[in-house]
Order: C-alpha cells, then sequence, then structure tokens
C-alpha cells in the first residue's frame, strides 16, 4: 500500500508550510507532489528523487492539482492512493502511519479524513450537509456516510480507483466547493468514509480589513459557487453557504458591496 501526498502551493515556500513544519518535514513517505500555482516556479529547487515537482503558471486551481497528481500516481503504477494536502494545514506528526493503519483495515472503505478545526478548536471538517446553525460536526473515530457529512479537501486519502470512478475533481471549479463537489460525487461510488483518531488544524488569513482584497477574493468565491451549483446534489447547499458567507462579509465590512454582486451574479 502506497499512498502520493500532494501539496498545492502558491507564492509560498513549501518549507515555510504549515503542512511541512508540522508533518511531511517528518514522514518517511518516498515521494510527494509538489504542485505550484504560482507565477513563477518558486519551488522547482525541491524536486529530488522523492519530491515531485510541477508548475502550472496559468492557476489552474486545486481540482487541476489533484488531478493531476492522480495521473502521477496512476503512472508511477505503485500507488493506490492520494493524499490532499493544504499548505496551511497543521496536521499531527504521526498522522500518516495513523491513516494506514485504518487504510488498510477497511479495504471496502475508499475515503479517509482527519478530525479538522479551526480557531480555539472549533469543528471545521466535516460539515454536516443538513442545515444546521452550526456547520461543523466533531465525530468520534469511525464509519460515517458522505450522505450526511461533506469534508474539506485537506487531509483527506482517497483510493485512487474511487477517485477515477468518481470522475475526479471539476476543474471548472478551481477553489471554493470543489471539495463539495467531488465528494458529493464520491458518494455514488462509495458513500462510506472513515474518520481517523487525528486531529488537524486549518489556518485562515482572515484578518484582512480592506474592502477591496476581501471584494476581489469574493469575486473568486462566487465563481465557484455559480459552477458547483449546477450539481444537484450540492445545489441547496452550495446556495446556503454562499448566502451566509455574503452576510457575515457585509456584517463585517458594513458594505453592501457584496450583497449587490451577489444578486446581480449568484
Amino acid at each position: 500500500m502506497s499512498i502520493l501526498p500532494i501539496v498545492v502551493l502558491y507564492n509560498v515556500d513549501f518549507r515555510d508550510t504549515n503542512v511541512y513544519r508540522t508533518f511531511l518535514s517528518q514522514s518517511t513517505e518516498e515521494r510527494i507532489l509538489l504542485y505550484e500555482n504560482s507565477p513563477e516556479p518558486q519551488n522547482q529547487c525541491y524536486e529530488s528523487e522523492k519530491v515531485l515537482y510541477y508548475h502550472d503558471p496559468r492557476n489552474g486551481g486545486v481540482s487541476a492539482a489533484y488531478n493531476y497528481g492522480a495521473a502521477v500516481a496512476r503512472r508511477l503504477g505503485d500507488i493506490d492512493g492520494i493524499l490532499l494536502l493544504d499548505e496551511d494545514t497543521r496536521f499531527e506528526a504521526d498522522y500518516l502511519s495513523i491513516l494506514r493503519t485504518a487504510y488498510v483495515s477497511h479495504q471496502d472503505i475508499s475515503l479517509f479524513i482527519p478530525q479538522v478545526v479551526y480557531a480555539a478548536n472549533q469543528p471545521f471538517s466535516p460539515i454536516h450537509r443538513g442545515v444546521r446553525r452550526h456547520r461543523g460536526a466533531f465525530l468520534d473515530e469511525g464509519i460515517y456516510s458522505l450522505k450526511d457529512y461533506l469534508p474539506v479537501n485537506s487531509g483527506a486519502c482517497i483510493r485512487l480507483s474511487a477517485f477515477e470512478k468518481a470522475g475526479g475533481y471539476n476543474t471548472d471549479i478551481r477553489l471554493d466547493f470543489a471539495d463539495f463537489d467531488f465528494f458529493s460525487r464520491l458518494a455514488i461510488v462509495n458513500d462510506s468514509f472513515f474518520c481517523v483518531n487525528s486531529t488537524a488544524r486549518q489556518s485562515f488569513s482572515n484578518e484582512e480589513t480592506r474592502i477591496d482584497k476581501l471584494f476581489g477574493r469574493f469575486k473568486f468565491y462566487i465563481e465557484g459557487a455559480r459552477t458547483a451549483r449546477r450539481n444537484n446534489l450540492i445545489q441547496t447547499m452550495v446556495t446556503i453557504e454562499v448566502i451566509r458567507h455574503t452576510m457575515a462579509l457585509t456584517v463585517r465590512t458594513r458594505s453592501f458591496k457584496f450583497i449587490n454582486y451577489l444578486i446581480r451574479n449568484f
């Protein structure tokens, strides 16, 4: 059993990332893939027999990165799973060994995830699929259904065969909602997932106060949401998430710019 970790990078040095410092620097995994979306190839210097590298100056986002990584894993021939990693996530040092134990013990399951938290240990992933005041869920170690919960990308380990049967990631969704779109389709292939006994911590650069910066990011967010909403499996969920996010930005900035853009473009 061999797993290929895929790290998506944008304008950051790989060795300065949370995922490297807390996890990959201590991992004995034979190979990893760095997929860089930066305009310039900042991390090509780390390419080696162990570190595979690809530069995408067009910035195809996480979807292009994960599809590329799955194709690389298939070409290598001895890989049967891919591990999706976000540069901003902190993992426990033994996450890979815990993951491998679960992966081998549950051959009938295609997806394995950690519990992901943020801020003051607030649950971030997986999230409830139904309409809830609190989206994030705390799960004990065990088997759950993708019909009840959807995880985020970071930390998710997927069997390569199931990834391919689900059709991979939708490259029209570069970032936001790419995970919900993919995992909703994976549920058709195999709706069970295993939450392992390991906690990851997601960091966010949420201190931005400039409306122009927030608005630029919001337009990118709506781009992903608009495409993801075409997936009938998550249409209602996407709409609710967009309304929540738009209202939060409106309150935070005291500007109706976000609501006006939402009405015109979503």
